[in-house]
């Protein structure tokens, strides 16, 4: 549906995804940024956009089915006053804390709109592996921003850390690790100014988990979206020194279920591997990370399996886990425990599908499928034109159309 919709100032047109909106004349503000005459915004699907009318009168063109008008803007005041007051700093990292469907997104995008006012770039870090606008799902992206935004996605990913999982509760340290790194390569660029967006994880092991890792960034500032018991946990648990501000949950954000989470993940893989190609490289020259079969030690295989009706192909002792590879694939990893000892059975060819994490001289640089592995080959589907000489695997299976599952083939183990 094709619509013009005419905007008196002080009137913000709110259009859900998918849609394109065209700015027929005037100008309008989305999340802190002008978009003139002639601009057009695409609005992803699941997502909501905000068009305000704010200095002038603005007509916009409309193709899409959901839209309204409001009055005033969709901005808290109490971000315009985080924003001011984090800008005076032009050096150092400002975190965003808050729960799923709290407006950490609209945040983020919002404050790096405005810092753009005093900074010619600014850094931006997605370390949500469950909903990552940047890069990819599993991952931690980075990005460099110079111009004015309306959709973090808009950012091109310049670093990606792979964790592997979506999950942030599943690899804590490895996430901490992750968000390290990429705050360290952006500051090897030359960026100062970073916004780094975390994820929605705020239950009692969550928010320990957010004052770790504000812990190991130091950031200038914490702009907190939290609100009630969460909130004063959250300040109980932080240290003391840290400053931080407490804002508003946006109004206006658009809730989504689990499954429109999952299409959100889906709709994000196959935007990312669009323009692949098939990379084959000898698995004697590519070295793999946590491959309990390419990694571990030779083992034998416990009597006991061939009575529970698994042919072994073989056996390795990986990281104090038995894994066997059986003939015959295999829908899901196996857990057992024989005679007191872990071990997980994996049908052959279990890697097909796995979404891997990319390097080249142990430094992370993209992600891949992988399509095939053998004694002698692996086969990588990925977007990356660069060599890459490591493949660390992670948890996270891929179909064909991208349909997402998880494919724990790792033993549990517990985090603190």
């Amino acid at each position: 549906m094709r619509q013009r919709v005419s905007l008196s100032i002080g009137k913000t047109l709110l259009v859900d995804g998918p849609a394109t909106v065209q700015v027929a004349s005037g100008m309008v503000n989305i999340m802190g940024a002008v978009f003139a005459e002639g601009s057009r915004v695409k609005v992803r699907g699941f997502r909501r956009t905000p068009f305000y009318a704010e200095h002038s009168e603005a007509s916009l063109i409309v193709e899409g089915e959901h839209y309204r008008v409001i009055d005033g803007p969709t901005i808290p005041s109490s971000w315009v006053e985080a924003a001011e007051k984090t800008a005076s700093e032009e050096k150092g990292v400002v975190v965003i804390v808050g729960e799923t469907d709290s407006g950490k997104t609209s945040l983020a995008t919002f404050l790096v709109n405005y810092y753009l006012n005093f900074q010619g770039e600014v850094g931006i870090v997605d370390a949500d592996p469950g909903q990552n606008d940047l890069g990819i799902p599993g991952t931690v992206s980075a990005g460099v921003v110079n111009k004015g935004l309306s959709d973090l996605a808009q950012v091109r990913p310049e670093i990606i850390e792979f964790i592997g999982l979506t999950a942030p509760e599943s690899g804590v340290g490895e996430l901490k690790e992750a968000v390290a790194s990429t705050i360290r390569r952006l500051r090897e660029k030359g960026v100062e100014k970073i916004v780094l967006n975390t994820d929605g994880w705020v239950d009692s092991k969550g928010l320990n988990f957010k004052a770790e890792l504000i812990s190991v960034v130091k950031p200038s500032f914490v702009i907190s979206l939290l609100e009630g018991e969460k909130a004063m946990m959250f300040t109980r648990v932080v240290d003391p020194a840290t400053r931080t501000i407490q804002v508003e949950k946006s109004r206006y954000v658009k809730m989504r279920s689990r499954m429109h989470r999952r299409m959100l993940r889906m709709l994000n893989y196959k935007r990312h591997f669009a323009r692949s190609r098939l990379v084959r490289r000898k698995t004697g020259e590519t070295f793999f990370i946590n491959h309990p079969f390419i990694n571990g030690e030779p083992a034998s295989t416990p009597s006991e399996l061939k009575e529970l009706g698994f042919e072994a192909l073989e056996a390795r002792l990986y990281m104090g886990t038995l894994y066997i590879r059986i003939r015959g694939e295999g829908e899901e990893p196996v857990a057992l425990n024989i005679n007191g000892r872990r071990v997980v059975v994996l049908g052959d060819g279990w890697e097909k599908g796995l979404l891997v994490g990319l390097g080249w001289k142990r430094r992370s640089i993209g992600v891949g499928i992988i399509d095939s592995l053998s004694e002698n080959e692996v086969s990588v589907k990925t977007p990356l034109t660069s060599s890459f000489d490591t493949v660390k695997l992670g948890e996270i299976k891929l179909d064909s159309a991208f349909n997402e599952k998880n494919f724990y083939w790792k033993p549990l183990v517990n985090q603190n």
